[in-house]
Parts: C-alpha cells; structure tokens; sequence
C-alpha cells in the first residue's frame, strides 16, 4: 500500500462566514480565498444566493408588468373620462341650443300676437320675457 500524500484527500473543515456551518474545503484553496479577499462561502449559501437572485427578478418582472397593468388601466380611464367629458360638453351646447329655440319660439309668438291684436297684456310678456333673457346672459 503507498503511503504517498498524492493518494489521500487533503481537505479541511471549515466554516462558511454567512450560515457559520461548517464544511469540507481543499487545504491550500482557504489560504489563497483569504489572500484574495473572497469571501469563504458554503455550497448551501451559494445556491440560496442563486435562488434569492432569480426570485428577486421574479418579483421584479411582475411588479413591471403589474406596472404597466394599472397604466394601461388609467390610460383607459382617462380615455374614458375624456369621452363623457365631451359628451356631457355636447349634451350642455343642445341644452343651450333648445333653450335659445324655446325663448325664440315664444318671442316669435308674442311678437305675432303683438302685430295682430295690439294688445297691452302681450307687449308686458315680451317685456318680462326679454328681461329674463338679460338677467340669462348676466
């Protein structure tokens, strides 16, 4: 049987400086880590690291997406807004348009009524109806 060191492992138990727990490292490899300035770093402690990192993408694509989301939704909101906005605008000028037309109608009859009869009743109508449209305007 040789008694050779090249037969033998050579490593050390050494503890991990994130999760202090203690495992198997190659002798040479923690002196020159050390020298370097590497940080001595159990496999466990890596893979969580690995593991921490895809989540944390994770958790950032999806608050991009949920982003973009609530933006497409403010967006339709806003649309929305703008359409009611411009049909309750559209719905005030009719109102206006068919309370002029009201006024005019009337004042047209009156007017006609004052041409026939010459009466003093309508003339005093007209006179309050034209005040109103003054006091409108105001």
């Amino acid at each position: 049987m040789p008694n050779s060191n090249t037969d033998k492992l050579l490593v050390e138990l050494v503890a991990c400086e994130r999760c202090k727990n203690p495992f198997m490292m190659n002798k040479g490899e923690k002196l020159s880590k050390q020298e370097k300035g590497e940080e001595i770093v159990c496999e466990n402690c890596i893979k969580l690291e690995k593991r921490k990192k895809k989540l944390q993408l994770g958790v950032i694509n999806s608050v991009i997406e949920s982003q973009k989301e609530i933006e497409a939704s403010i967006l339709e909101v806003k649309d929305n807004i703008d359409i009611s906005k411009a049909h309750f605008n559209k719905q005030q000028f009719l109102e206006k348009i068919k309370k002029k037309s009201e006024v005019l109608t009337k004042s047209i009859e009156l007017l006609q009524k004052i041409d026939e009869s010459k009466e003093e009743k309508y003339i005093d109508e007209y006179k309050r109806l034209f005040d109103k449209l003054k006091s409108a305007k105001s």
